[in-house]
């Protein structure tokens, strides 16, 4: 299996990061399958709806259907492309419950054991960018989404996605840099698993 998660706050190019990755995976002859989450699921809808909304209580909520989401997406999609040898490059995973929802006050062992259902991917990689580089990119957003209409939720955000990622010794990088830089280094680590 080779299933790559990237991982980071909002405005920290996770798509662009991605898509850069597929082009450079395919020039040397491997099938790349490009996922995120939420995903295109019937969950996945309810939740990109969700997310144009003012914050629903409970937050509980939002780490259920994540999850409901996750699950569906990974056994109905994820394990399939991956049974049938392509890279799954996923914007988004666990993780990203993990961090979101624990700053809203759902408790992060409730979290964790929601998660327990599906796998881990091979590896996830952490961008990071400084508070200021993330607001500039937020501010270019004709659109915004649930968590990113508060800058101080995305401080707490990225310092808990810091927090948790040396944590978990996930490998981070640096993505406030030249995109060619950040393609560079997300691709020495993937290139680990080929």
């Amino acid at each position: 299996m080779r299933w790559i998660v990237l991982e980071g706050p909002d405005c920290v190019g996770k798509s662009t990061i991605i898509r850069e990755l597929s082009k450079i995976l395919q020039e040397q002859g491997y099938k790349v399958y490009i996922t995120s989450e939420p995903s295109d699921s019937p969950i996945g809808k309810i939740i990109r709806g969700w997310l144009l909304r003012e914050k629903v209580d409970p937050p509980h909520i939002y780490a259920l259907l994540f999850t409901s989401d996750r699950y569906y997406h990974y056994h109905n999609i994820v394990k399939k492309m991956l049974e049938n040898g392509y890279i799954v490059l996923q914007e988004r995973y666990k993780l990203s419950t993990l961090v979101y929802q624990s700053q809203m006050g759902v408790d992060e062992k409730w979290i964790e054991e929601l998660n327990k259902y599906v796998p881990d991917p091979d590896i996830m990689i952490v961008l990071d960018a400084d508070i200021q580089v993330l607001k500039t990119r937020l501010e270019s957003r004709t659109r915004r989404e649930l968590f990113e209409s508060d800058i101080s939720m995305l401080c707490k955000i990225r310092q808990k996605y810091l927090e948790v990622a040396r944590r978990m010794r996930l490998p981070i990088v640096n993505a406030a840099r030249d995109l060619s830089d950040v393609v560079r280094d997300v691709y020495e680590i993937v290139s680990k698993l080929l």
